[in-house]
């Protein structure tokens, strides 16, 4: 296609063509969406099967009452992953939604299609085997590999291509947990950001043919089964409900804090990666051998449910949400795979549940339900953590088939979505995990200044200047070149430094023939690789407070001195200038 969907401007028939196309396509993920989520979900069910029906029993002894034999079966299933991943595929670790928006944003949305089958693989036998992660990354991974086929072999414009691998996510999402409008907002708010409403179309038809797919298949039950009756929140509650907030956006960021040590900690255990996974599995497994009953095995709905049943009291409920904690970032943390939807839904659930017990102690006739505030949490960690505060607060109502929730749902995700933003620094837990591998992406850029790299847009055609030149030639030369702001300092071929024409005010102008280049420049000669995004680049002059940044490469030789070898420069107006280019035209590549 030569023209993407969201350039389309009503080209007659050209118009129609492509929304034929685009529409073709999006029906085609519902259906591959849909049977991924029933595919997913039918392999956890039998490898749990197995695990707890076959395995169990074999390796089972009691101590009291606690059945060591649990300890076992998460490193089982930890052990497997790991061979797995270290020695076949080392992108299916983790959540799987990070690896995809790094491979949407700077890998031109191409996904290997044997990416998606070990996904499955890796995430069935992490959550079967009791595992705590959800389904939302796998299944994300899963049918956005194929949006990534289908728009190769297509010849599909990057940004039409992104929309077919959105569509996939959203309808594998939808019929995950059953929620058309939710999944559907989960890969717009998530992965495909910044979509017009027209734009969006393919995606909530690709949810709502998803989760008919799925729910032809397992049913059409809601996700949460509730045995009592839903109130309206009075409007004296939402005070409670905004401290409520605030305190949920609190434990997303402690929450992910814990996580990063503990994934730290097994980055620095000096054992081989594989058995890394077994290690996180039997702390897990621990877990489950005290509460075998309490949603500690792989997803945890059934915890969930318990809490909406009123089954929990308030410090049980505490000491249960910071298990999952646990539990989650031992599983995923140590190099396992599956999702953390699931888990943040189980986590916010016992807290929330817990807040709204408190709240029911302290003023009994003012809470209209202590339960509703379960689902409260549930939306609202979510909401700080992944920074998506629509798409939860739809999903959270319809898993419950109950709309009456809808606005403190949205007032609870929202407030805690804004505290989240300014704990996360603008990221979310999505774009964070990504960092340790230098991938730096901004929800609002993600896709404007990711998709370019240094090398497209800077100068190599430079106006370099000696370290001996009297600033008053200095002076005289940018005033023959008043395009230029800076120039290179070069010596004899050497790189040493930058000097700006701002610089030029900081001397007294009596004194411009007696002070070289050499006493106003900056010795800043690091630079900037060119293969950097232009994100990269603009939070490094963000960082260093400069407008341009050297593009440098360190080259070493056989001697081992190493040389920095001047490549070009990159301007801040050559940043907005690309910045500009795309917002108006959109990607070409």
């Amino acid at each position: 296609m030569k023209q993407g969907l969201q350039d389309i401007k009503g080209n007659g028939s050209k118009d129609i063509k492509d929304w034929v196309l685009i529409l073709s396509l999006a029906f085609l993920m519902g259906i591959i969406g849909g049977f991924s989520a029933v595919l997913l979900r039918f392999l956890i069910e039998t490898i749990t099967i197995f695990f707890l029906e076959i395995i169990l029993p074999i390796i089972s002894f009691y101590i009291g009452s606690f059945n060591i034999g649990y300890m076992f079966l998460p490193a089982i299933g930890g052990l497997l992953v790991g061979i797995i991943i270290h020695f076949r595929a080392k992108e299916t670790k983790g959540s799987g939604i990070p690896y995809l928006l790094g491979r949407m944003a700077l890998k031109e949305a191409h996904i290997k299609p044997q990416t998606g089958l070990y996904k499955t693989i890796v995430s069935s036998l992490t959550i079967g085997s009791g595992g705590n992660a959800g389904r939302e990354g796998p299944i994300a991974l899963i049918a956005a590999s194929f949006g990534s086929f289908f728009g190769k072999k297509l010849k599909l414009k990057i940004q039409d291509k992104r929309l077919i691998m959105t569509c996939g996510l959203a309808a594998g999402i939808a019929g995950s947990f059953n929620a058309p409008l939710g999944g559907a907002l989960f890969g717009l708010e998530i992965l495909y950001q910044g979509v017009s409403i027209i734009g969006s179309i393919p995606v909530f038809l690709a949810a709502v043919i998803g989760s008919i797919v799925a729910g032809t298949i397992y049913g059409i039950d809601p996700t949460f089964n509730i045995n009592f009756t839903f109130e309206a929140i009075k409007p004296i509650e939402y005070p409670f409900l905004l401290i409520f907030a605030v305190l949920i956006a609190f434990l997303a960021f402690f929450r992910f804090k814990i996580y990063q040590f503990i994934e730290k900690s097994y980055q620095n255990i000096i054992i081989p990666d594989f058995l890394k996974p077994a290690l996180g599995g039997l702390i897990t497994g621990i877990i489950i051998m005290f509460f075998p009953s309490f949603g500690f095995y792989g997803i945890g709905f059934e915890g969930i449910q318990m809490a909406l049943r009123n089954e929990f009291t308030l410090l049980l409920l505490l000491l249960l949400g910071s298990l999952k904690i646990l539990a989650t970032a031992n599983t995923i943390g140590s190099g396992g795979s599956g999702g953390i939807f699931a888990p943040l839904l189980y986590i916010g659930c016992m807290f929330g549940g817990a807040y709204g017990i408190f709240l029911h102690l302290l003023f009994p006739n003012l809470i209209s339900n202590p339960l509703i505030y379960c689902l409260l949490g549930s939306a609202a960690l979510f909401a700080a953590s992944a920074q998506a505060p629509l798409n939860i607060s739809i999903m959270i109502a319809e898993m419950a088939h109950n709309f009456v929730l809808l606005p403190p749902l949205l007032i609870t995700s929202v407030i805690s979505f804004l505290v989240g933003r300014m704990l996360f620094k603008g990221a979310s837990i999505y774009t964070m995990s990504l960092e340790q591998d230098g991938i730096i992406l901004k929800p609002d850029t993600i896709y404007l200044l990711e998709n370019l790299r240094v090398h497209e847009v800077m100068s190599s055609n430079l106006i370099t200047v000696s370290p001996e030149l009297p600033i008053l030639e200095f002076a005289q030369l940018s005033a023959q070149h008043n395009d230029l702001n800076q120039f290179p300092v070069m010596n004899f071929g050497k790189l040493e430094g930058i000097v700006f024409l701002d610089a030029l005010y900081t001397v007294a102008h009596e004194d411009w023939d007696k002070i070289s280049v050499k006493e106003i420049m900056s010795n800043d000669i690091d630079g900037i690789s060119s293969d950097s995004t232009l994100q990269t680049a603009i939070d490094l002059m963000h960082q260093k407070n400069v407008r341009a940044l050297l593009v440098t490469e360190k080259m070493e030789y056989e001697n081992k001195t190493t040389e920095i070898i001047l490549k070009g420069l990159l301007t801040l107006n050559d940043i907005v200038r690309a910045w500009e280019q795309k917002k108006s035209i959109g990607n070409t590549k």
